[in-house]
């Protein structure tokens, strides 16, 4: 009699830990936010819904700016995007963003998203905020919770096998 109850309390205590991405990761302290620079050519079917790199689809208000236009602290973070290898870069203290630029979580055309001539060709400038996970959050994520489930899987295959090694047992 004592084995299904321990073959139940191992299946239970399995799904228990399998279901571990219910319940963790537990939130354990304010996100810690990056500001990011990105810049991209715009071209045909380019992410700012453009058909062509040319003012069609763009509005008054959402008006391509010219480079010469930008603030020169701007145009500085415009050309150290533009001249990283993967056409962007962060930055991690709010004292280090650039004050004339928005730094939305969600970026818009107009918001986050400047359309930028410059010698005739038109540039994606995106400035954005990215809040990232706690390290503690990441180590539950990449450590803790592949261990838990990991567990929870064995459990119930050791559930399993007491259940029928009693069952087996007994006919």
């Amino acid at each position: 009699m004592r084995a299904p109850l321990a073959a139940a309390a191992l299946v239970a205590l399995g799904v228990l830990l399998m279901a571990n991405p219910l319940f963790l990761p537990v939130s354990v302290g304010e996100a810690d936010p990056a500001y990011t620079h990105t810049v991209r050519s715009v071209t045909a079917g380019s992410s700012v819904g453009l058909d062509a790199p040319t003012d069609e689809g763009l509005d008054d208000s959402n008006a391509v700016v010219a480079y010469a236009d930008l603030d020169p602290a701007a145009r500085a973070a415009f050309d150290r995007a533009r001249d990283a290898p993967e056409g962007a870069f962060g930055v991690e203290s709010p004292d280090e963003r650039v004050d004339s630029l928005s730094y939305p979580t969600d970026p818009t055309l107009g918001d986050g998203l400047l359309i930028v001539e410059l010698d005739g060709e038109r540039y994606e400038f995106w400035t954005r905020t990215v809040e990232r996970e706690p390290g503690a959050v990441v180590a539950q994520r990449v450590v803790l919770q592949p261990v838990a489930f990991l567990g929870g899987f064995l459990a119930v295959v050791a559930g399993a096998a007491v259940g029928l090694r009693e069952r087996l047992g007994e006919g």
